[in-house]
């Protein structure tokens, strides 16, 4: 180690010993962009004084400029004879920052050695500043260990230590890394917390370089969380901040802008960022933003450059990083996956889930569970089983329970989407769908090396059949021109038979309905026609047997739910499906008074079931053939039928909103049913209920006098003013 255990020497003669006094005063008085100027024009082999080289050093390894802080370092002219407290404070403030910058290189061999001896050093000097600096360095090994019980000990050492010296920048230092450090167990609430008081005092101090690393570290906790705007907001900030300082750290800012984009979906905008990145963090050797940006344009390349995508996993996995090798295996093991190598895939999957169980890496593991799990759903065939896909989904659904625990709402939505592919619940998945767009990410999530891409978008459906509201034939995504069908009749019948939501309709009834004038054998022979003019249009190029969309045997007729996909049968089952789980649910009214926020948020099964009867209800689009040209019982009785669940569902919907404390939810929802029905009672005192609950007491008497003219237009005795839920007395 250049310089360490050596005495201080003449650097000269008179005219560097005279810069080096305007180095030493510069940094004295804490003008240390000065220092930097003054130290250019000392020759790179002189020895600098350990309290100036130190200094120096730790200013450049905030800036990230990690090869200058190094030399820095190396240039302290130490007395290994001076025992003295001011000697051996200095000697441990240089052992440590040595240690801070092998560690960014991901040498954990030497990191050891030096952290060991600062800490030594520092305890013998009764140095606070420099006992925070030691073990703030010995944190830094455990971490890259994966002890994190070393890790928290270490880190507690060192902020009690700076809190004890009044040392402001280096308690800004490790907040931010303890913030770091909870990201990394998947504790993003606590992380978030944490560094709202290193962003904090990060201003108060206007520590420019720190507080960009706060603002990062905080905009990583925000993407735990799924949070994609916050994270993006954040990450923006530091990496604007990183690079007003003229610090090489913008390419660790970098990363994580990339990362959110590449979470959003936004290909290009991840892969110029990462690009960046990597160019600004070769020439300092980062080995954080060099690993992190290579696994990233791994993801990002494998759609469009297989070969290109391997590279970068490859030079990934082969780079040392402080932080284990998960991020590259992750991505190396999506890429295997998605590229069609599933026992690759496999191997990198199980090899993260053992690491990051040991690092306490809860995001981790349950990401490499995920992979795991799909890539031996895909390497064999027993697999494919029902004993197989089960299994499957248990690993699936214990990876959800941990992103259920660590509160990541984007994880939490792609796996119910797997889970929901995988069982064939085409709402769930449609669910899961839209709460990701909500969340903000977008279509080209699927062309990214990750979950979303190993499973693929929905396929589009041969034939699609939209009756609810305007009548609507689409074949693979494109509608069926009006002038295909040949006659409004062949529209008719296929109306006709969509109605019976999937029962077989008899030939000769359906003969009868549509030539009521003609003999009978006559409209069965004009029926039969008409069948194969419906089939020719569902199926123009014959490509498939005639019963593969309209089936018929010698006496009825039926459309095939198994090759068409029916909007009217799909909301039938879905509302009936979703109306007996509802029933089944235990969940009960609040207690009197006001309901409790964390109550009012329900289990997870609440608000799962509340997001099932909306999903329910914004598949209704309208009444079934609502276009006048059937008209009859026909259309009639099913067009009741669904209007009548669909006013069931939302009345379910309304009560659940109540009961869960959302009562602003349910008032919406009452007032829905009583504009629709102005007679239908229960929807009115439960609109009466909520807009007392909600404290509008006077819009609750106008309700309700409402209500009562209602009810005697009817010759209905109304009830009594209904107390709120809330207050009502238990039974």
């Amino acid at each position: 180690m250049k310089g360490v255990g050596a005495k201080t020497t003449d650097p000269g003669g008179p005219d560097r010993l005279e810069v080096l006094g305007l180095v030493e005063a510069a940094v004295h008085d804490g003008r240390y962009d000065e220092a930097l100027r003054h130290l250019a024009a000392v020759p790179a082999d002189a020895p600098l004084p350990a309290a100036v080289a130190w200094r120096l050093g730790v200013l450049l390894h905030h800036r990230g400029r990690f090869d200058a802080a190094e030399r820095c370092y190396q240039r302290a002219a130490l007395d290994a004879a001076d025992h003295g407290p001011s000697a051996l404070a200095d000697r441990a403030q240089v052992l440590a920052g040595l240690a801070a910058t092998r560690w960014a290189r991901g040498d954990q061999a030497q990191t050891r050695q030096l952290a060991e001896e600062a800490v030594r050093v520092a305890e013998q000097s009764g140095d606070d500043s420099a006992v925070a600096a030691a073990y703030v360095a010995q944190a830094l090994v455990a971490f890259s260990d994966g002890n994190r019980a070393d890790n928290e000990y270490a880190y507690a050492r060192a902020l009690a230590a700076a809190e004890r010296a009044g040392d402001f920048g280096q308690q800004l230092r490790i907040r931010c890394n303890v913030g770091s450090r909870l990201v990394e167990e998947g504790r993003y609430r606590s992380a978030v917390d944490e560094l709202r008081e290193a962003v904090r005092l990060g201003e108060l101090l206007g520590h420019q370089t720190l507080l960009a690393l706060a603002l990062h570290n905080r905009a990583e906790a925000w993407l735990g969380l799924g949070e994609l705007r916050r994270a993006r907001s954040d990450a923006d900030e530091a990496v604007a901040r990183w690079q007003q300082a003229g610090s090489p750290l913008a390419a660790f800012g970098l990363t994580l802008a990339a990362r959110v984009h590449r979470v959003r979906g936004a290909a290009r905008q991840a892969m110029v960022a990462y690009q960046a990145a990597l160019a600004m963090g070769e020439p300092d050797g980062n080995a954080q933003v060099l690993v992190e940006a290579c696994a990233g344009l791994a993801r990002i390349s494998y759609a469009d450059d297989p070969v290109a995508a391997e590279q970068y996993a490859g030079r990934a996995l082969a780079m040392p990083s402080a932080a284990g090798p998960t991020v590259a295996e992750l991505a190396a093991g999506w890429v295997a996956l998605c590229s069609g190598d599933p026992q690759a895939a496999l191997r990198y999957g199980e090899q993260v889930r053992s690491e990051a169980g040991r690092r306490r890496d809860a995001a981790g593991l349950a990401e490499a569970m995920e992979l795991a799990a799909l890539a031996a759903h895909r390497a064999g065939p027993e697999a494919a089983s029902g004993r197989g896909v089960r299994r499957l989904l248990a690993s699936l659904a214990e990876a959800a329970t941990i992103w259920a625990e660590l509160g990541n709402e984007f994880a939490l939505a792609t796996n119910a989407l797997l889970q929901a592919r995988l069982s064939g619940d085409q709402l769930a998945e449609e669910m899961a769908y839209e709460r990701l767009k909500q969340i903000g990410v977008q279509d080209g999530a699927w062309q990214i090396a990750g979950p979303l891409a190993s499973i693929g978008p929905a396929p589009v459906p041969a034939v699609e059949v939209q009756t609810l509201g305007q009548f609507t034939v689409r074949l693979a995504g494109v509608p069926v021109p009006v002038g295909s069908w040949q006659s409004r009749k062949a529209r008719d019948l296929l109306k006709m038979v969509i109605g019976q939501l999937g029962k077989p309709v008899a030939r000769e009834a359906l003969a009868t309905a549509l030539w009521p004038e003609a003999r009978t054998d006559v409209a069965l022979r004009r029926l039969s026609v008409l069948i194969s003019t419906v089939r020719g249009v569902l199926d123009p190029d014959r490509q498939h047997p005639a019963d593969r969309y309209l089936a018929t045997d010698p006496a009825t007729v039926r459309i095939n739910p198994a090759h068409v996909a029916v909007d009217a049968l799909r909301f039938y089952e879905a509302a009936r499906a979703a109306i007996a789980a509802d029933g089944a649910s235990t969940t009960k009214a609040r207690p009197s008074g006001s309901p409790d926020p964390a109550e009012a948020a329900g289990t997870d099964g609440d608000i799962r079931l509340l997001s099932r009867l909306e999903a329910v209800v914004a598949r209704y689009t309208g009444d079934l053939c609502d276009d006048g040209e059937v008209v009859g019982d026909w259309v009639q009785r099913p067009r009741a039928v669904l209007a009548d669940l669909h006013r069931e569902v939302i009345h379910r919907l309304a009560r659940r909103c109540r009961q869960l404390g959302r009562t602003e939810a349910a008032i919406g929802w009452y007032l829905r049913l009583t504009v629709e029905d102005g007679y239908d009672e229960p929807a009115h005192l439960g609109l009466i209920d909520a807009l007392s609950a909600a404290g509008r007491h006077g819009e609750a008497s106008r309700r309700y006098q409402e209500y009562v003219a209602r009810m005697r237009e009817m010759d209905v005795e109304p009830v009594a003013f209904p107390l709120p839920e809330r207050v009502r007395p238990s039974a």
